[in-house]
């Protein structure tokens, strides 16, 4: 899942505690497994949803898709309570409320990483088709990893820039040991100012 789509998603524990008096890792345990199956009795959830409706790493994530999965579980009684239920939830209605505009970002944040991703296809096919304003050291690492090799030393006109990729020696490393230097990707532009990675 693409960072910029989980920075729109909220932290799975704050999402349940706004159902009052709620057993938290219960919860977020049944929404797991409703994720992974796809449906909660008059909820179904399609492939393209399982995986936008919770974040599940280090700080598991639930979008406004997961918080309505979450109030359909509530609702059917499988969320354990430490007191009765309540009947209104105005703060999780309100973060389901946002779901419409959460799927208009998402579909947004695809369609530009797809454009991004098929801009880096066509550069690294035909680097000449680069502009000066567009390089990084990654484009500059995947141009010189297509023309010469994977973690290959050289250089490659394009854009009409030479750019380069070196690795530096690392000051700990002997014979006996594998090089543990650092590759670095760098340019200098028209004016003579270096750019990309330093030493």
């Amino acid at each position: 899942m693409l960072w910029s789509i989980r920075a729109r998603m909220k932290p799975a524990l704050s999402v349940i505690e706004m159902i009052p008096d709620v057993h938290r890792t219960q919860a977020l345990t049944v929404l797991r497994k409703a994720a992974q199956d796809g449906r909660v009795a008059g909820i179904r959830i399609d492939a393209d949803d399982r995986d936008l409706v919770l974040y599940d790493g280090p700080v598991a994530l639930i979008s406004p898709i997961g918080a309505r999965l979450l109030r359909a579980l509530y609702q059917q009684g499988k969320i354990k309570l430490k007191k009765p239920a309540a009947k209104k939830l105005p703060a999780l209605d309100a973060y389901i409320a946002t779901e419409a505009a959460f799927r208009a970002d998402v579909t947004r944040l695809l369609a530009e990483e797809d454009a991004r991703l098929d801009r880096l296809a066509a550069i690294v096919a035909d680097p000449e088709c680069a502009t000066a304003d567009e390089l990084t050291p990654y484009l500059v690492d995947k141009i010189i990893t297509a023309k010469l090799g994977y973690g290959a030393s050289g250089s490659v006109s394009f854009a009409g820039i030479t750019a380069h990729r070196t690795r530096t020696a690392d000051a700990s490393s002997d014979a006996q040991t594998l090089d543990t230097g650092r590759i670095l990707c760098w340019w200098v532009d028209q004016d003579g100012q270096r750019h990309g990675d330093v030493d």
